[in-house]
């Protein structure tokens, strides 16, 4: 790192702590938000995707599927042979629920009998897996009565559910939405601190100094990059904290997913906030245009609604975020223990966007001499 850089990183950390407002900003933001935003978040489920074990392969289990598929609220999106191949559509994240109907379930059922379907929901979001296993078994207990219905018989209903939850077995909604708010600090510190920064600056006139001195381009925006990628990483950091001692929220996977990603994505809402500054004229402008593209990378990326709910023109849309990828970075390493192997196509995305992102904020820069 040369000396202009260095002079470049002094200069963002006298003019930080020389702020009354951004330093109480930086610790009282995670914190109300960790302490606060958990009890009040709300979410409902469609289109549900659920893999399908037809062990049984009669008219009676066609039937069963075909009430499901009928359903709002779920999609089939495959049915499977063995259970392991069910589970392994689960783990890659191509199914949200398996349900297993059993060998022999249409003539137990025609001799008066009880059978037991098996389903296994995907816990890493608990609200999602808890009303879709509620809708799901509504439908399965509506079908055994209408068998019930059908014979004419007063005994109890002769299809009974075997639920289970995988990943988050209690369905603690706090281990679903304490990752996604981590998130949503990152962004909002990491997205306007700089862009508030730089045009604070083009305001005041200190910008046009440095503009008149030998540093380069590519060294004034690598100093801001610097000192906000390390103000992120404190601001996650003390997220990531509270919620260890608040939630006993304690990752299965390992940290370093868990912050090469939240550097990645730190990098990227830096530079986007300098790239921002760039064509900002005003602290106003500034704000209204960073909030634009905040609502989108908090609405569209899962952190609220389940993608999947989404509209198809919105579910493609949210490729284009990159904290979609970051939410499932996140989610599957806090609760299922994924590694860099399961997750690297995230990891990739993420990388692509901070590079390009970061390109356009050297490329735009208006350095005058």
């Amino acid at each position: 790192m040369n000396s202009a850089i260095i002079y470049l990183l002094v200069k963002e950390w006298k003019q930080f702590w020389a702020s009354s407002f951004l330093p109480k900003l930086v610790i009282l933001l995670p914190v109300l938000v960790m302490l606060l935003m958990p009890w009040v978040s709300n979410m409902e489920i469609r289109n549900m995707r659920i893999a399908i074990v037809d062990n049984d392969c009669s008219s009676l289990s066609e039937k069963l599927m075909q009430n499901v598929e009928a359903s709002e609220y779920f999609i089939i999106s495959g049915v499977h042979r063995t259970y392991d191949a069910a589970l392994a559509s689960l783990e890659d994240n191509d199914a949200d629920a398996v349900m297993v109907i059993p060998q022999g379930m249409e003539d137990d059922l025609m001799k008066g009998g009880q059978v037991s379907v098996h389903v296994a929901a995907n816990a890493v979001n608990s609200l999602k897996s808890g009303l879709g296993s509620g809708y799901l078994t509504n439908i399965i207990t509506s079908f055994g009565q209408e068998l019930q219905s059908s014979s004419g018989q007063d005994a109890s209903i002769p299809v009974e559910i075997d639920l289970q939850y995988r990943y988050n077995p209690y369905l603690d909604n706090v281990k679903f939405m304490v990752p996604g708010l981590m998130i949503i600090i990152v962004i909002l510190v990491c997205g306007f601190l700089p862009t508030m920064n730089i045009v604070g600056e083009k305001e005041k006139g200190t910008i046009e100094q440095i503009n008149v001195t030998p540093v380069k381009k590519r060294e004034f925006i690598f100093s801001k990059l610097i000192f906000y990628g390390f103000m992120g990483v404190f601001v996650f950091s003390l997220s990531f904290l509270l919620g260890k001692l608040v939630y006993g929220i304690a990752p299965y996977g390992g940290f370093g997913e868990i912050f090469v990603g939240a550097t990645l994505l730190i990098i990227f809402m830096s530079g986007l906030g300098l790239a921002v500054s760039n064509f900002s004229d005003s602290m106003q402008q500034a704000v209204f245009v960073m909030l634009f593209f905040m609502m989108l990378f908090m609405l569209m990326s899962g952190i609220f609604t389940p993608i999947g709910s989404m509209e198809k023109w919105a579910q493609a849309l949210t490729y284009a975020m990159p904290s979609r990828y970051f939410v499932d970075i996140m989610r599957c390493v806090c609760l299922k223990g994924s590694t860099f192997n399961d997750l690297w196509f995230n990891f990739m995305m993420l990388a692509i966007f901070a590079v390009f992102i970061n390109a356009v904020a050297i490329a735009t820069y208006k350095k005058q001499s």
